[in-house]
């Protein structure tokens, strides 16, 4: 949610800039004279320039959780002056006349909409976002970075953490054990760990965040860290601290989101548009029953979600319970050709755009086999860390088709967890590649 609304942000305060210069214009000169449209292109390609330049090095969209529309006037008006100053010396330095009136008639209409696009975000965001739901922090580490941030977040009720208590790095035997156990118990959802330097098997503490759906963040530099805490705390800002698995970065899950709603969406408008049609004409043709096989499925923090897939199967009654497999007598005709393809895993693209599934990621399992899986490994809940993909890195690896023994899972889940752990956006590109390339060729279908 404060990314989509970062880019609201800004797209709303280009366009309204663009639309005050034309009304300035407009109502002040006219468009009749040469010389005032040759004016008029300047002032967009001054005004333009220098809301960018300014964007880029100042970021005057970075708002915390707990914004508001007066933060932003007292944080946004500065910016406002420093545009206009920019502006008037691109001006004079260029030597372009522009009428008082018409500049102080510009930003007059431009601050009216500026301010008046942020009430309308904020007040839209009260009405759709549901009460603040509360997360669970411990902070691993009694010292003066630990301190810091639990005052921070005493500071600031609005973003919703509740600290639920201290472990003692001291406390080397048995820490990761303590800390598991304590987790279930008060459904911890946040781990801090301020180490200043020394060494409590971080490694299984992270494995821990993973098996556990917990986020582990690790402060590591003492002077560093407890300085941007404080600054952090004076403007308003989360506590920033290094995060060990790089998907955590809020600007990494930007980065990947924005990809999966591009891809999504061309997909969805450039083929999907004409081929589901057909592929439902097809399927109606081929058996009785729905265009759709919809079915729950563990998702991101294990929770449910309705994965869409083409029908390739007749009705039955063990749909939810038994995986496809070979020779599988349920399938049909066209289906069999559907999952041979994998067509019948095109449908999930309305997933990834709804918000539920990602292009990459581990394959999402039916419920039953969640549970029964999570019981035989037990690394494997850490695979729901992130949100399911329609490719994974598994998948494109060879670790596919009909799960027939304990392995075949194992060898899925350590690939999960390497993704995981070492998520980059050229990775992602390289799992799409491998995928296709994997789909051109012909290779066993993905359970």
């Amino acid at each position: 949610m404060p990314n989509l609304i970062k880019i609201l942000f800004f797209l709303g305060d280009v366009f309204f800039l663009n639309l005050s210069i034309f009304l300035s214009t407009v109502l002040t000169t006219g468009n009749s004279d040469e010389t005032n449209a040759s004016n008029k292109v300047y002032l967009f390609i001054f005004s333009n320039l220098a809301w960018l330049f300014l964007t880029m090095v100042s970021n005057p969209y970075n708002l915390s959780k707990g914004w508001s529309v007066s933060k932003v006037i007292k944080s946004q008006l500065a910016f406002i002056f420093i545009h206009l100053l920019v502006v008037a010396a691109l001006i004079f330095f260029l030597k372009r006349s522009y009428s008082t009136l018409q500049i102080g008639l510009m930003y007059l209409i431009f601050v009216t909409m500026f301010f008046s696009w942020k009430m309308v975000i904020y007040y839209m965001r009260k009405i759709l976002t549901p009460a603040v739901s509360f997360k669970n922090y411990i902070l691993v580490g009694n010292n003066s970075i630990s301190k810091e941030i639990r005052k921070y977040y005493l500071l600031n009720p609005q973003l919703g953490y509740k600290f639920k208590g201290y472990f003692s790095i001291d406390e080397t035997e048995a820490l990761v054990e303590k800390i598991r156990v304590f987790s279930e118990t008060n459904e911890i959802h946040e781990i801090y760990c301020c180490s200043s330097g020394q060494d409590y098997s971080l490694k299984q503490l992270i494995n821990l965040g993973l098996d556990s759906l917990i986020r582990v963040k690790i402060v590591t530099d003492f002077n560093e860290s407890l300085q941007r805490a404080i600054q952090l705390d004076r403007f308003d800002r989360e506590p920033i601290s290094s995060v060990t698995i790089p998907i955590d970065e809020s600007r990494n899950q930007f980065i990947k989101r924005l990809f999966d709603i591009v891809f999504s969406s061309l997909f969805l408008i450039f083929i999907m548009s004409w081929l589901l049609p057909i592929i439902a004409l097809l399927i109606k043709l081929d058996s009785k029953g729905p265009v759709f096989f919809r079915q729950l499925r563990s998702g991101k923090n294990n929770r449910p979600f309705k994965c869409f897939k083409f029908r390739t199967m007749v009705i039955n009654s063990k749909s939810d319970t038994h995986q496809a497999s070979k020779n599988d007598t349920r399938v049909t005709k066209l289906g069999a050709i559907l999952r041979k393809t994998s067509i019948d895993e095109l449908p999930q693209f309305i997933n990834v755009f709804l918000g539920n599934m990602s292009i990459v990621g581990p394959r999402p399992h039916m419920l039953k086999h969640t549970e029964e899986y999570r019981k035989l490994i037990e690394e494997f809940m850490g695979r729901h860390y992130v949100k399911p993909g329609i490719t994974g890195l598994a998948q494109c690896l060879g670790y596919r088709g009909e799960i027939r023994d304990i392995t075949d899972i194992r060898n899925r889940v350590r690939m999960d967890r390497y993704y995981i752990e070492n998520w980059s956006f050229f990775l992602d590109l390289k799992v799409i590649y491998i995928t296709i390339i994997s789909l051109l060729r012909g290779s066993e279908k993905a359970y």
